[in-house]
C-alpha cells in the first residue's frame, strides 16, 4: 500500500473490502509489512503537517508518537510475541477499521452536526474490585454499580453507528469482575468483533484460561496497573499482587495476546517509573507493546494534594517520555505531558477525543471530570426519554468544555496556540475549568469532586499551576512556538 494511496483513505475514507485487501496483501511477510509500517508512518507526518494552526514542533510530536505506535505494531508482527489470530485481528479490526475505514463515517457525522465526533469512548461498565488501591479513583467510597448488559451493548452499538468509532477502552473498578443478566466483560468484546477493546485492569485474574481466550478473539489488550517494582506494587495494591501481575503478563505472553502497563506517578515514585530499570523490565523482558501514564490526580477517595508529582518532577518526565518516544521508539504516552501528541485536552468528545460513561449509567467529560451535565449527564435518563448518545455530547457541559478547546489553541492561529504542554482543563487550567462548572451548573458525581472545588477555592490548584508554568511556558516559547521544522526520518 503506498503512501499516497494511505494518505488518501486518511483524507478522504474507503471501504472495508479495499482497505483489507490492501492490508493483507502488504502483512503477509516481512519486507511488505515494513514497507507498509514506512508509508504509514510518512502518510501520518504528512497528516500531522496538514494542520497549519499548530506550531511545526508539536506536528512532529504528534507523528513520532504515531511513528511509536506504528513501530511497536510492526515488532509485535515481527518476533512472533502475538498469536496468527491477534495478528489478524490487529491488521483487520485495528489498523483497517479503527486507523482508516471510520473515518467516512466520521465525515458524515461532521457534515450533519458541524463539529468532529469522538474517536473513541472509555466505559467502566463495574466499580466492583478485588482489591482497594489508595488513591483510586474508583474505589470503596461507592456504592457498588454495574451497568445493565442491554445497555452496555446499545450504547457500543450506537458509539459505532453514529461517530464511525471502533476503539473502546475499558476501565473500572477490575473490568474482569463485570457480571450481568447472565454476561460478561469478554460476551461484550466476543459480540462486538468489528472493533478493538483495551482494557485497565489489575491483572490479578488473568489466569492461562482468560489469556486463551482472549487469544481466540483477538481483539482486546489489556493495560496491566503496576507501581513499579515488587516492594512499590504491593505497597500500593496488596501483598501479593505484584507476583500475580508478573504471572498475568506470562499468561499473555504464552498465549501471544498484545498487552501494555498502566502507571500512576505520584511524588514519591514519578523518578522510579521512568527509569531504566524499569522501562527494561517491561519493554525488553517482559515484552509490552504500550504504556500509560496517568499522574495522580486529586479526584476519588481522599484526594490528596501532596500525592501530586511536583511541578519540576512533572517538567523532567516530560522530557524524559519524549525521549523515550523519539530515541527508543517506544510508544509511552502521558495523559498530560503528551498533550502536543494528543492535539491538547481530549475531553468532552471533541474531535478525535474521547468521554467517559460511568457504571451507574454517568456521562463525564473526561475519566478525570467527576461532573455531569444536570440535563443529559446520565445514560439511563437519556434513553429513557428517547434520545441517544449524540444528545449527550452536545449539552451544555460538553459543549462549553469544547469551547474552552477553541479559545485556548483549537480555532487559534499558529502564534496564539495555547501552551499544548499545560493542555487540561481541569488540572493545567483549574480557574478556566472551576467557570465552567458555575456556568453550566454542572453536577459533582462524588464527595471527592466537591473537595477538589474546594482545592480551586482555597488557590491551591491555581498555585499549583502558576509553578508549573514557570518551567513549561518559557520551552512553549522557545522551542515550540518560535520552533523550526525538520523532515524526520521515517525508516
Amino acid at each position: 500500500m503506498t503512501e499516497e494511496k494511505i494518505l488518501n483513505i486518511m483524507e478522504k475514507g474507503a471501504s472495508r473490502k479495499i482497505i483489507q485487501g490492501l492490508l493483507n496483501a502488504s502483512l503477509r511477510n516481512p519486507v511488505t509489512r515494513r514497507a507498509l509500517i514506512n508509508s504509514m508512518a510518512k502518510a501520518t507526518y504528512k497528516m500531522a503537517f496538514k494542520t497549519s494552526n499548530r506550531p511545526d514542533k508539536v506536528n512532529e510530536d504528534r507523528y513520532y508518537m504515531g511513528k511509536a505506535l506504528l513501530r511497536s505494531i510492526e515488532k509485535a508482527f515481527d518476533d512472533s510475541s502475538i498469536s496468527p489470530n491477534c495478528t489478524k485481528t490487529l491488521s483487520r479490526v485495528f489498523l483497517a477499521k479503527v486507523f482508516l475505514e471510520g473515518i467516512h463515517i466520521r465525515h458524515t457525522f461532521e457534515s450533519k452536526h458541524g463539529f468532529r465526533p469522538p474517536c473513541f469512548v472509555t466505559i467502566s461498565p463495574t466499580n466492583v474490585c478485588n482489591l482497594r488501591c489508595k488513591g483510586c479513583y474508583a474505589g470503596d467510597i461507592y456504592t457498588p454499580y454495574t451497568l445493565k448488559y442491554e445497555v452496555f451493548d446499545r450504547v457500543i452499538t450506537e458509539i459505532k453507528k453514529e461517530f464511525g468509532a471502533y476503539f473502546f477502552v475499558i476501565s473500572g473498578g477490575e473490568p474482569f469482575l463485570y457480571r450481568d443478566s447472565g454476561k460478561n466483560l469478554l460476551d461484550i468484546v466476543e459480540k462486538h468483533s468489528d472493533s478493538y477493546f483495551m482494557s485497565y485492569t489489575n491483572g490479578t485474574l488473568i489466569d492461562k484460561d482468560v489469556a486463551k481466550k482472549l487469544s481466540q478473539l483477538g481483539n482486546f489488550s489489556p493495560a496491566i496497573s503496576v507501581e513499579g517494582f515488587e516492594k512499590e506494587t504491593d505497597k500500593r495494591r496488596g501483598e501479593g499482587v505484584f507476583k500475580k501481575i508478573m504471572a498475568a503478563m506470562d499468561n499473555l505472553r504464552e498465549y501471544g495476546v498484545p498487552f501494555g502497563i498502566s502507571v500512576t506517578p505520584t511524588r514519591y515514585n514519578a523518578d522510579l517509573l521512568l527509569s531504566d530499570e524499569f522501562v527494561n523490565l517491561y519493554f525488553k523482558e517482559k515484552g509490552v507493546m504500550y504504556g500509560w501514564y496517568f499522574q495522580y490526580m486529586p479526584i476519588g477517595r481522599q484526594p490528596s494534594l501532596d500525592l501530586m508529582v511536583t511541578p519540576e518532577q512533572r517538567y523532567k518526565m516530560l522530557k524524559r517520555i519524549w525521549g523515550l518516544v523519539r530515541e527508543r521508539e517506544l510508544f509511552i504516552a502521558d495523559f498530560w505531558n503528551s498533550g502536543t501528541a494528543s492535539d491538547g485536552c481530549m475531553a468532552a468528545a471533541r474531535g478525535g477525543g474521547y468521554f467517559y460513561i460511568m457504571w451507574d449509567g454517568a456521562i463525564t467529560p473526561c475519566v478525570f471530570i467527576p461532573f455531569i451535565d444536570k440535563e443529559y449527564g446520565n445514560l439511563y435518563k437519556l434513553y429513557g426519554s428517547g434520545k441517544n448518545i449524540v444528545d449527550a455530547i452536545n449539552s451544555p457541559l460538553f459543549k462549553r468544555i469544547r469551547k474552552w478547546q477553541d479559545e485556548y489553541w483549537i480555532k487559534q492561529p499558529k502564534e496564539k496556540c495555547g501552551n499544548l504542554l499545560a493542555p487540561c482543563a481541569i488540572r493545567d487550567n483549574s480557574e478556566s475549568f472551576y467557570k465552567i462548572v458555575k456556568e453550566t451548573g454542572a453536577l459533582p458525581t462524588d464527595d471527592g469532586a466537591k473537595e477538589y472545588l474546594g482545592f480551586i477555592e482555597k488557590g491551591s490548584m491555581p498555585e499549583y499551576n502558576k509553578e508549573y508554568r514557570k518551567y513549561v511556558d518559557p520551552l512553549w516559547e522557545k522551542e515550540y512556538l518560535l520552533h523550526k521544522s525538520s523532515t524526520p526520518k521515517t525508516d
